[in-house]
Order: structure tokens, then C-alpha cells, then sequence
């Protein structure tokens, strides 16, 4: 959303608004960034035309802005958009959709109250409008929020009455806000019409769990007990149920059944010991003093890092059962170590290892023990721990990734020799397991970095031609073509690194292959900041061609549109409805269950691509090409036509991207490589991790990102949902690595993703400006794969477009 055109197009109407009261009470409005105006050239002077009197943008064309703002996240030009254009009207349709929208912007802003006088106001102006029965939800949710259930309840049942596909989901929500009003009576019913009409287990045992606290809240035990029974003679997911059982043992308590409820509670620990309910229902049956078994109250409170009372049932155990199996020491010494007590962690350990060769824990402990020393800072230690496992057991199924964790620790360490000498070893003594070639290619990269580039090549020759069809056959050449050109062998070089170009074209090390071909020194990624030249939507009919030659079909009419039974499923038809009344996460659930039922089907796939870009469900859009893709002759995105390529590769919010990149003089295609990567444009993703938006902005970057921009008063977490914001943040951020990293792009994309902590001790250690060097320091897994994916989406980026 360009906010300048914006801000241009409303002056004109400004002095209408000026002379009207607001329309509602208007709310602090979300802060907006202050575009900088571009630089207009000097123009060689002209005589001046008469003044040509500025058009009125007419209030449609508003309400259009208005929507373009508010799919951005732009409440603030949004609800500016809508009350202008409302004031402008004078078609009642044209005035009911500036209202309509209006409503929309003040509920995305969480401005309750506003946005229930626009939809109260929209219901009585127009009674009649097509999008009355919307109000009446909208106006349920906005009620809901401003804490007036039972006017939520009233408003939602209204939407009730007319055609709906998401009766059970309506049905829910008035049960839940009844509850909340304390109208237990009146949520039953609803619950239950929503269980009667629920359209998949995981829906029905959600709101059974409801239905139960409202039958608890009821003093209904036995009813509540049903609803739990019900739940878990269906569910089969152990967290679940472990939360389930834990909820029917509180439930018996309550209902003055003591006796069964402390035996499902006892039942819960023994049945589920690393759950996280386990350790609730442990406590509960300590204080009441049901006597649990220590070997079990120990494992429980290890799992809850309850380490203290973990230690002392297990230290009880030990000494009451002088002939246990080795159990207890194990989860002792974790304890232990939890716990900090490294020493007596080390001795428990030793105990276990030295006596009890046939526990089942036996190399786990020998590994636990050696990662302790690591931990500790005993890096000698921790190797020589490493290799006495490997030595007392070489056939146990760890002994390879103990010469591998060896290796590795050594290699972090800047032991680069010993490094080497062991990752060899791990090959050698285990040529077959998983860990053989990367193995090679690693002991290969220590010799390169301490100069001894024929020593290197040697070894990357050795993988290429031992391991022939393994994954790191590429990585081996394209190293082998660094090696031979560090040595002065050119030709070598030009061949090694021809053949891994070949043999992966469009993968991460092909791919630089390509890049040192053309430039020794060319860069990982290049700083090209050339604009997107191709549209997304050129060349559908070429790709409906491409569909109907290899799927058999007769036409390519209507390819594009969905079949009436796709039309008519009913997964459809609830996703899309929910969808437009802003339940997103829930349209997006049903959307998806139904996108991936056809995964064998293309042409399902390729409708489904289309519509979910069309509704803005951009990310499922993009799983759905990807899908065709592989369902299709194509071998790579780019065998594709170019249509159907740009639906898995889309450049979705151009010309935030774009304004944005060329803002922080980023490459735009980056970006949008970034974005594919970082969320497949879901504004609305939050990570494992809790980063937020479109870019993945996590919240305390988020926060100082705000105070170096200057932000408005009034920024919160939740705005880097707001595409507008995460697109601003993110690239400010990325820019400002760039530039820490005196212009490293790639060096940058690791602060990104792994921190600018992490990123400037990698470089360090490597002590080189060779990218490549760089990317192989990399210490994080996943921000090696970072690196490697965006590096592989911006290729596709830069030949797409």
C-alpha cells in the first residue's frame, strides 16, 4: 500500500470530513511510518498551463483503497479511506461498503466498541444490504471483544438464520461466550448442537472438552465424566490424552470420588512419566499422601526439572534396590546434571557405565557424560569421553556419531588437525553409516582451511569416487573445484566444478559451482537490485496447454475454475466462509485438510493453487503448486511453465517488497526469497521460535527495531502480523546486518536467521572473507539450511522474474 498515494487522494476530500463530527469514537490509531518523498529531478522550466482541476476520486475508488490498506494491515489509512468514503456516498451500496469496512478496520485494530457502532449503524441503515448477515457475525465478534457476550450470543445467533456451512463453528462460539457470561444452561445446548454437527474428531473432542467445564461449572459431574469418556474412547494423541485424564481426575475429586480420582491421577504418571501433566498429577498424590513408587517419582520430576525431590526418591530408590537394572542411575546423573552437580553427575555415570553394560541407557550415558565435560568447557575431556565409548563398545549403534560429535566439537574449538584426524576416522572405522560422507567432506574442509589444499583434494577425490550417488557427491566436487583452483590447477578446477553445476543444477553448491565459473570471487548472493520484470499472471493459458498434454485432457476450458464437486465439498465451502469473516486460522484449517486429501490429484491441486492465492491464503496457495509440480513431468520448479512456477514462486505484496527493498538498496528478489522462506507469505505465521508476520520479526528485534526507526508511540508485538510492518521491520533489519557486515549479503542472512552474535563469531573463526568458508562455519543446522534454501529460492526468483 503506497500510503503517500493515499494520503494524496483523501486531501481533496479532506475538507468534508474537516466539517463533520467523527463518525464513531475513533480509537488511538495504529502508528504508520513517514515515507520519505523520492527526489524529483529537476525539469527544464515550461510555461505554465492553465491549473487543471483535480478529479474527485469517486467513494467506490475509496472504499478500494480502503480494502488495499486494510489487506496490508494499514488500519489507520484504512479507517481514514472507509469514513471519507462513507461521508462522500450517496449510493447506499457504495456507502454500506465504506461502513462495512470500516467496521472491518476498527475490529483488526481490536477497537471493540467503534467497530460495533459501525456494524449496529450498518444493520440499521441497511437492513436490506446483501452483507447484513456478515454484519450480524462481525458485530458478534466486535461485541465478544468488548466483553458483551451475551449481545455476541444474540448477533451470532442472527447469523444463524440465514445460509451457513459453519452452523457448527457458529454454534461453538455462542457456547463460549455464554460460558462466559456465566449462562451455563444456555451453553449446553449450543455446545451440544455444535458436537451433534461437528465436522471432524479433533472439532468434536474440542468442544466436548468445553461441554465438560461447563457441566464442572454446573456441578454436573457425571455428565462432565461422559464427555471425558467420550474424548479419550476417540483420541489417541498422548499429549492429549494425558491432559484429558488429568482433567477427569481433578473432575473426580471434585465430585467428592477421591478414591478414583487419585487412581487416574496415579494412572496418568505411570502411563505417561515424560508428559507434562505427569508432574501435576504427581504432586497432587504426594500431598495427599498416596504413596508413589521413586523410581517413577524420580523420572517424573526429572522430565519436569524438579530436580531436588527427583534426586531424593532416587537416591532412595538406589538404596532400598541394591539390585535395580541401571534405570535409576541413569535418570539419576541427569538429575544430577540438571541440577549443576557435575561431580556426583560424572561418578553416576561411571557407576552405570562401568556395571551396567546391558541397560538399555549404556551409550546413551556414555554420550550424556561426554556432552556433560563439553558443557563444563572441557573440551579435552569431552573427546577422550567421546573415543573411550567408541573403544569399549565400536559395534554400538551411537559409536559413529560419538567420532562424529567428536569431530565437530573438536572442529568449533579451532582444533582443526585433531578435527580432521577424527572426522577421518569416523569414516574409516564406519564407512556405511549415515555419517561416513560428511564425514569426508568436513575432514576435507579442515586440511583447506589450514592450507593444505592437496590434502584436501585428496580427500574430496576420495568421496566423489567411494560415494558416488550420495548427497554430498556435489558438495565433494564443487570443494574439489575450490582445492584445484587454490593449487593453481585451472583446468581441474574448471572440470570439478563443471560437473557439480551439472549434477545439481538448481541446488545450493551447484549453483555456486555456477557462480565461480563465471566470477572466482562472484559473491553467494548477488546485489542486483533490479525491479521484478515478469508478472505473476502471464502465461496461464500456455500452462493450461502444458495440463492438458500430459494429464490427457480433451479442453483447456475451464481449467482454471472449480468442477462442481470440488465446488460443492464441503471442507470447501466451510474454509472459504470462514475465511471471509476473518477466521482465519479455522478457514485455513478446514482449507487445508481438504488440500491435502488431494495430494494425488493435480488438477485438483493446480484449482486449489488458484483459489487460495485468490482468497490470500497465500501460503497454502504455494503448497498446492508446489504439489502439481511434483505430481507433473516437471523435474524442478523451473521444468514448469513459468505460470505455474510463479504460483509456487509468487511475488505476493509487490509493492510494500519492492518500495521497501529498494528503500534499504536490497535486492527485491532477496526479499521476496526471504519472505518464501521465512512464513510462504502468511502474515499471520508465528514460528516455534514465537517470531511473528511475514518476515519473521521476533519480538524483542521487533521492539528495538521500533525505537531505531523512530516508530509512533503505541507499537506492540502483535503489529508484525501487519504486512506492512513486518515488510518495514524486516528489511530494516536485514539492511542494517548488510551494512554491519560491510555489504556480506550472505553473512547478513545468518545474522538474520541465527543472530548477529553467532554471525560475527563465524566469521571470525573462519578468518577469511570466502564466503564459502563461511556458509561451512556455519554451526546452527538450521542456519546452514537458511542459507542454502534462500540461496536456491533466489535463483528461481531471479530466472522467473
Amino acid at each position: 500500500m503506497k500510503r503517500y498515494v493515499l494520503v494524496a487522494i483523501l486531501t481533496v476530500l479532506g475538507a468534508a470530513l474537516a466539517c463533520q463530527p467523527p463518525l464513531f469514537p475513533t480509537p488511538t490509531p495504529t502508528p504508520t511510518a513517514t515515507l520519505t518523498p523520492s527526489p524529483t529531478a529537476t525539469a527544464t522550466p515550461t510555461p505554465t498551463p492553465p491549473p487543471t482541476p483535480t478529479p474527485t476520486p469517486l467513494p467506490a475508488d475509496l472504499v478500494t483503497v480502503g480494502n488495499d490498506a486494510l489487506f496490508v494491515g494499514d488500519t489507520e489509512s484504512a479507517i481514514l479511506a472507509y469514513q471519507t468514503a462513507f461521508v462522500a456516498a450517496s449510493a447506499d451500496d457504495t456507502a454500506a461498503q465504506a461502513l462495512l469496512g470500516l467496521g472491518r478496520a476498527y475490529l483488526a485494530d481490536n477497537a471493540y466498541l467503534s467497530a460495533a457502532d459501525a456494524f449496529q449503524t450498518f444493520l440499521e441503515r441497511f437492513p436490506n444490504a446483501q452483507e447484513t448477515q456478515t454484519a450480524h457475525f462481525l458485530l458478534a465478534e466486535a461485541s465478544r471483544g468488548a466483553g458483551d457476550f451475551l449481545t455476541a450470543a444474540e448477533h451470532y445467533r442472527a447469523y444463524l438464520q440465514g445460509d451457513t456451512a459453519i452452523a457448527a463453528y457458529v454454534q461453538e462460539w455462542i457456547g463460549d461466550v455464554l460460558y462466559a457470561a456465566a449462562d451455563y444452561e444456555g451453553a449446553v445446548p449450543a455446545y451440544q448442537a455444535a458436537i451433534d454437527g461437528a465436522p471432524d474428531l479433533s472439532f468434536e473432542v474440542g468442544v466436548r472438552e468445553k461441554l465438560a467445564l461447563v457441566h464442572v461449572a454446573r456441578l454436573d459431574y457425571d455428565a462432565a465424566l461422559a464427555e471425558y469418556a467420550a474424548i479419550l474412547a476417540q483420541a489417541r494423541i498422548a499429549d492429549y490424552r494425558a491432559r484429558i485424564v488429568h482433567q477427569e481426575a481433578q473432575t473426580l475429586l471434585e465430585a467428592g470420588r477421591a478414591q478414583e480420582g487419585y487412581a487416574r491421577h496415579a494412572e496418568l504418571v505411570q502411563a505417561y512419566p515424560s508428559n507434562y501433566w505427569a508432574h501435576p498429577s504427581l504432586v497432587i498424590l504426594i500431598e495427599a499422601g498416596i504413596p508413589v513408587d521413586d523410581l517413577l517419582r524420580g523420572i517424573v520430576d526429572y522430565y519436569a526439572a524438579a530436580y531436588q525431590p527427583g534426586i531424593a526418591a532416587l537416591e532412595r530408590y538406589v538404596a532400598a534396590h541394591p539390585d535395580h537394572n541401571g534405570d535409576p542411575l541413569y535418570y539419576l546423573a541427569l538429575s544430577y546434571r540438571g541440577n549443576g552437580d557435575e561431580r556426583r553427575a560424572a561418578d553416576t555415570f561411571d557407576t552405570l557405565v562401568s556395571n551396567y553394560a546391558e541397560n538399555v541407557h549404556w551409550g546413551d550415558a556414555w554420550m550424556e557424560w561426554a556432552d556433560m565435560l563439553y558443557d563444563a568447557g572441557n573440551l579435552d575431556g569431552a573427546v577422550d569421553m567421546y573415543r573411550r565409548f567408541v573403544a569399549a563398545a565400536p559395534a554400538h549403534a551411537r559409536a559413529p556419531e560419538a567420532l562424529w560429535t567428536a569431530a565437530q566439537r573438536l572442529e568449533r574449538g579451532g582444533r582443526l588437525e585433531d578435527a580432521a584426524q577424527t572426522y577421518a576416522a569416523c569414516q574409516t572405522a564406519y564407512p556405511f553409516s549415515e555419517y561416513a560422507t560428511g564425514a569426508l567432506l568436513r575432514a576435507g574442509l579442515q586440511q583447506y582451511r589450514l592450507g593444505a589444499a592437496p590434502t584436501a583434494a585428496q580427500v574430496w577425490e576420495a568421496l566423489v569416487e567411494t560415494y558416488p550417488a550420495s548427497t554430498y557427491r556435489v558438495a565433494g566436487l564443487f570443494w574439489l573445484g575450490k582445492a584445484y583452483l587454490a593449487v593453481g590447477q585451472p583446468i581441474s578446477a574448471t572440470t570439478a566444478l563443471a560437473q557439480a553445476a551439472a549434477a545439481d543444477p538448481d541446488g545450493y553448491y551447484g549453483l555456486r559451482a555456477a557462480d565461480l565459473l563465471a566470477d572466482p570471487l562472484a559473491p553467494v548472493f548477488s546485489p542486483d537490485i533490479r525491479r521484478p520484470a515478469a508478472s505473476m499472471l502471464a502465461g496461464q493459458s500456455d500452462a493450461e496447454e502444458w495440463l492438458v498434454g500430459w494429464l490427457g485432457l480433451a479442453t483447456s476450458a475451464g481449467l482454471g475454475e472449480l468442477d462442481p464437486e470440488l465446488a460443492a465439498d464441503p471442507r470447501l465451502q466451510r474454509g472459504v466462509e470462514l475465511w471471509h469473516l476473518g477466521r482465519l486460522e479455522e478457514g485455513k484449517n478446514e482449507l487445508e485438510t481438504l488440500r491435502r486429501a488431494l495430494v494425488d490429484d493435480p488438477l485438483a491441486q493446480y484449482r486449489l493453487a488458484l483459489l487460495f492465492r485468490d482468497l490470500g491464503l497465500y501460503r497454502s496457495s504455494i503448497l498446492a503448486a508446489n504439489t502439481l509440480i511434483g505430481l507433473s513431468p516437471a523435474a524442478t520448479p523451473l521444468d514448469a511453465p513459468p505460470f505455474v512456477a510463479r504460483l509456487a514462486y509468487p511475488t505476493h505484496y509487490q509493492d510494500l517488497v519492492i518500495s521497501n527493498a529498494l528503500t534499504e538498496n536490497l535486492p527485491p528478489l532477496l526479499v521476496f526469497a526471504l519472505i518464501r522462506q521465512e512464513s510462504l507469505y502468511e502474515g499471520f505465521a508465528t514460528s516455534t521460535a514465537y517470531a511473528h508476520g511475514l518476515m519473521q520479526v521476533i519480538p524483542s528485534t521487533g521492539e528495538s527495531i521500533a525505537l531505531q526507526l523512530g516508530w509512533p508511540p503505541g507499537y506492540e508485538t502483535a503489529d508484525l502480523y501487519r504486512p506492512y510492518v513486518s515488510v518495514r521491520f524486516g528489511s530494516w533489519y536485514l539492511a542494517r546486518q548488510r551494512d554491519l557486515f560491510e555489504g556480506q549479503l550472505s553473512v547478513a542472512l545468518a545474522a538474520y536467521n541465527g543472530g548477529p552474535g553467532n554471525a560475527m563469531a563465524w566469521l571470525d573463526d573462519v578468518g577469511t572473507a570466502d564466503p564459502d568458508l563461511f556458509f561451512e562455519r556455519i554451526s546452527l543446522s538450521e542456519t546452514r539450511l537458511y542459507l542454502q534454501l534462500i540461496r536456491e529460492h533466489y535463483n528461481v526468483y531471479s530466472q522467473l522474474y
